[in-house]
């Protein structure tokens, strides 16, 4: 029984105990699950990006082809508009380097990481991709204290929606606007 509006640059936090609803909430919203009534509705040409840990990465590309990847919607426009491209390869390095995968290495198969290494490439290319609406379930799991820091500041200054959900409290107050508490009843 959740009703309530997204509007552009509201940094939300869902928050509750386990198991009172809140990464089914997620599942409703990215269509994964349908809800027993009631819809969900989206502005239109609004782009929707989520964290899904359980994405499949193709054996073959690199950490580097993955979060080039995030830009393929640009180069479906190519033709319509004329882009700055040339800042690609250098935001895919900023965001490599900031989640620790320069370390692991750019270059390395995606199917050779382990879970949380791939999930940082997932974060990493979601966040290259500006989504208009960011879904994050717990996006810090896999990373260090200095990762942390950089997605803070990251999302502190992204200027579009997203619904955060995540039990690092501390994390979650620096980021966000609106807190939304989910109880199972």
């Amino acid at each position: 029984d959740v009703s309530f509006r997204l509007l552009k640059g509201e940094h939300i936090g869902l928050i509750g105990a386990n198991g009172e609803g809140k990464s089914t909430f997620m599942n409703i919203i990215t269509g994964k699950l349908q809800p027993d009534e009631g819809r969900v509705e989206w502005a239109k040409r609004v782009r929707v990006g989520y964290l899904d840990q359980h994405a499949v990465l193709e054996k073959g590309m690199t950490v580097r082809e993955v979060l080039k990847n995030a830009f393929s919607f640009l180069f479906e426009l190519e033709e319509q508009m004329a882009h700055d491209f040339y800042t690609i390869d250098a935001k895919v390095d900023e965001v490599g380097r900031a989640l620790g995968l320069a370390d692991i290495g750019m270059e390395k198969d995606v199917t050779e990481l382990s879970g949380g290494q791939r999930t940082k490439v997932l974060l990493g290319k979601l966040l290259l991709e500006k989504p208009d609406i960011l879904l994050l379930d717990e996006p810090t799991n896999y990373l260090d204290e200095q990762h942390i820091e950089w997605l803070k500041r990251y999302l502190q200054e992204y200027e579009n929606a997203f619904i955060l959900i995540s039990h690092d409290i501390p994390f979650l107050n620096s980021v966000i606007n609106i807190i939304y508490h989910m109880e199972n009843q």
